[in-house]
């Protein structure tokens, strides 16, 4: 049938209605579909939202945490960081980088950063507003109550190798923001980086009873010398620590000046024996955690006395590492260490600190790696070198040292030290002596706070002003500075003289050139 509509004949198409099966298959479908957007729209928003995590014991302000993250690995370390911070009692405000605003930022004393960098320096997809839209708000030196740190994910094969992080850097830096330590870069999440990250988290937070995110892999090395180096100091003891390889198979130059010495700390048998004490169980012998290397406290004894015994195992967690930068180079024949001993509020020794300098016995193994840290490796030996550091920071300074007397290339190198007691704290004086005479340490200038005189210099940030001339002279030849010892006052003090000695905008040339390098903790 075809009826006329003004004149036109119109073909009506009878409508055939599709099976019921096929409508529920069409409809289970669309249900689907439409879980399938609510889940990425949750975890899109799970990206955006801002988290606070905060503990009972919360002191002080809160601590703002950013990340960036294309595949999930910033995120994921940055949710590590905010727990080993939980751990330590501290409040945090984790979230994105496009979050991070400018209100945030003006609010915060300290901030933590872990950035990944996309492609060839590019910012991950939930930090590509932060730059032009967040930072670029803020005048010069607006920031100059903010504390920073940044951890930097990258992929070394990349020509900008962690440039996202980089940029973020400087524009922080130019808005007043001060680093308080250079960059942490982890190349495709090395390992070692990222432990050096969290040991740091550690020193920020002064709570080092952490567990490793991942364990080192040790080696046996020989506790072979041992003794204090200022007997008599206001100061805590510290001690020249020597050590050699158990074995050939330990290859004794596989570091160089400016690495890291990773240490695995045991716990003593009298220890064991008392926390074993205090646990109450006559099923727990000694000897069954003389074997294994656990952490043990007070905090874990209630918990831990109903436990069968292989709980109580499974509960302890892995004593964490501690790290000491190394003094020698290996054609000195020993990795020798400088290590300060640290006591808690009830007067007992560190973890670290009272394995290596007390409870170790001579002659005993050691669990040791070494970690390299190309970050702070020596510049080239024509390269003018300015060593700046104070107590048992000039270990790492010795290192580079030591590295050009064997070298046994002419060099320039001057070294700028603080300690407490010239009587007391001379730290390595005879071989700094013996460099000076032969040439090798062009220039050295010290200052001891307890010696100082009524307008004289206190610190060795206080040094580096009355010598602004010759700073200037040294770096316009092409001069390197190495910075080596404490992350709170020193490092900062030494970082502001040099910015009012060489200006904001140049002391952040010579960082991206790799002239300006810090190893602080």
């Amino acid at each position: 049938m075809y009826p006329a509509i003004a004149g036109q004949l119109i073909e009506l198409t009878p409508v055939i209605l599709p099976p019921i099966h096929s409508l529920v298959s069409a409809f289970a479908l669309l249900l689907v579909y439409s879980a399938f957007c609510v889940f990425v729209w949750r975890h899109y928003r799970r990206q955006q939202t801002t988290s606070v995590i905060a503990t009972s014991g919360s002191n002080g302000k809160v601590i703002l945490l950013g990340y960036a993250s294309q595949g999930g690995n910033a995120l994921r370390i940055a949710q590590q960081t905010a727990a080993q911070l939980q751990q330590a009692g501290r409040r945090v405000e984790l979230l994105p980088l496009n979050r991070l605003d400018a209100e945030r930022l003006q609010q915060a004393t300290l901030c933590l950063l872990v950035l990944s960098t996309y492609g060839e320096g590019e910012p991950p997809d939930n930090a590509n507003r932060f730059i032009a839209r967040n930072l670029r708000t803020l005048a010069p030196g607006q920031l100059a109550h903010v504390q920073l740190a940044i951890l930097a994910l990258g992929d070394a094969s990349y020509t900008h190798f962690c440039g996202f992080a980089h940029s973020v850097y400087r524009e922080l830096h130019q808005r007043g923001a001060q680093c308080l330590t250079d960059i942490i870069e982890v190349d495709r999440l090395d390992e070692s980086a990222l432990r050096h990250w969290q040991y740091y988290l550690g020193q920020l937070t002064g709570q080092t009873q952490f567990v490793d995110w991942s364990t080192p892999r040790y080696q046996d090395w020989i506790l072979c010398g041992r003794q204090c180096a200022n007997p008599g100091s206001l100061g805590a003891p510290a001690f020249h620590v020597r050590l050699q390889p158990s074995s050939e198979q330990v290859a004794v130059d596989t570091w160089q000046a400016g690495d890291i010495a990773e240490i695995g700390p045991c716990n003593t048998p009298g220890a064991i024996t008392d926390f074993v004490q205090r646990l109450a169980r006559t099923d727990i012998a000694p000897e069954l955690l003389l074997t294994r290397d656990l952490r043990i406290d007070d905090d874990q004894v209630v918990l831990l006395q109903p436990l069968a015994i292989n709980d109580v195992l499974a509960h302890l967690p892995e004593l964490p590492h501690r790290e000491y930068s190394i003094a020698s180079v290996p054609a000195e024949g020993s990795l020798d260490l400088l290590v300060r001993q640290v006591r808690n509020a009830q007067q007992q020794l560190g973890l670290g600190s009272g394995w290596l300098t007390e409870y170790a016995p001579l002659k005993s193994s050691i669990r040791l790696r070494i970690r390299s840290n190309p970050h702070f490796h020596s510049p080239s030996i024509a390269t003018p070198l300015i060593l700046i550091g104070n107590g048992t920071g000039i270990a790492g300074l010795r290192s580079h040292l030591a590295a050009r007397a064997s070298a046994a290339v002419a060099s320039e190198n001057w070294l700028l030290f603080g300690e407490r007691s010239l009587a007391h704290d001379a730290f390595f004086a005879a071989d700094l002596l013996h460099w000076q005479q032969s040439g090798l340490l062009t220039q050295l200038h010290c200052v001891y706070s307890r010696d100082a005189i009524d307008a004289g210099p206190c610190y060795v940030q206080d040094l580096l002003p009355l010598h602004r001339e010759q700073l200037r002279a040294w770096i316009n030849r092409g001069a390197a500075i190495y910075v080596c010892g404490s992350l709170h006052g020193m490092a900062q003090g030494v970082d502001q003289a040099l910015t009012q000695i060489f200006g904001a905008e140049c002391l952040e040339s010579l960082s991206e050139n790799g002239r300006y390098r810090r190893d602080v903790y």
